[in-house]
């Protein structure tokens, strides 16, 4: 999307796609070099990186060394991996990325959090499908508005914790079998913010098929032993508590990833060309 304002010489683009296959490149350096030169760089909000071979298997497990740059485009606030090898974060990205966005690694090989993404401190975080067996208190603080850890190898959310009363999480497909009371500010203000996004989304989970369990009468109560802290309001089965369970709690089926894969492969798959 490309506008050119009065007194520059190249146009500005708030939104750069970079379809390869479109351009007939395959994702080497100087190719995108080319490409990346056409405008003006600091004007640019969104980027879009299509069928690049690669810019899908990163050497090493690391970023490419643009997207590590010091001059890299303080507009950008919505930055998304999907279906990547990526494996490491430079510890210095938060000096170099900025802050406050929406930053999505999903279905990559991330083993930790990285504490640069976490320093970032990030509205919108997606980790979904990442080997990650724990997640730091930090990741989850007052300035994060969702977090979308599904997927992942956890087994609990961190036990203190300072949320947004209007925090949102996924920890749909992860062995989460109970929450902590830190939950409750979130349980009590589901639904009066973006109400068709769950407050908790946790399909496919201990907690979940318990939960399931409960509203078709097959058990009376949570079975997952008692742990000091542990959110009374979840953990509380009784017929005159589902209504605040139905609320705060989402076990429906939902895409894995917040990026649309599945829109992508249908609307920008590569078409076979008409000879």
């Amino acid at each position: 999307m490309q506008v050119k304002p009065w007194g520059t010489s190249v146009p500005a683009c708030s939104l750069f796609v970079l379809d390869c296959h479109a351009i007939r490149i395959d994702g080497a350096t100087e190719k995108v070099s080319t490409q990346w030169s056409t405008f003006d760089r600091t004007t640019t909000s969104g980027l879009v990186i299509r069928h690049c071979p690669r810019l899908v298997n990163l050497t090493n497990g690391e970023l490419p060394v643009g997207l590590q740059a010091n001059d890299f485009p303080k507009s950008l606030m919505d930055i998304e991996f999907c279906v990547t090898n990526l494996r490491i974060l430079l510890d210095d990205l938060d000096l170099k990325w900025p802050k406050f966005g929406t930053i999505y690694f999903e279905s990559c090989n991330l083993s930790t959090v990285p504490a640069s993404l976490v320093r970032l401190s990030p509205y919108v975080t997606s980790l979904a499908l990442n080997p990650i067996s724990s997640i730091p208190e930090s990741l989850l603080t007052s300035t994060a508005g969702y977090v979308h850890v599904g997927g992942t190898l956890i087994t609990e959310l961190p036990q203190t914790v300072n949320v947004s009363p209007f925090f949102k999480l996924r920890v749909d497909r992860t062995n989460i079998s109970f929450f902590w009371d830190w939950i409750d500010s979130m349980v009590a203000n589901a639904g009066q913010i973006y109400n068709s996004l769950p407050t908790i989304l946790a399909t496919d989970s201990p907690y979940c098929s318990e939960l399931q369990r409960i509203f078709e009468e097959k058990q009376s109560n949570f079975s997952i032993p008692w742990h000091q802290g542990q959110s009374m309001t979840l953990s509380n089965a009784s017929p005159e508590n589902w209504v605040t369970l139905k609320k705060a709690v989402s076990c429906e089926a939902w895409t894995q990833t917040l990026y649309p894969v599945e829109f992508e492969d249908k609307y920008s798959k590569i078409k076979a060309e008409l000879v």
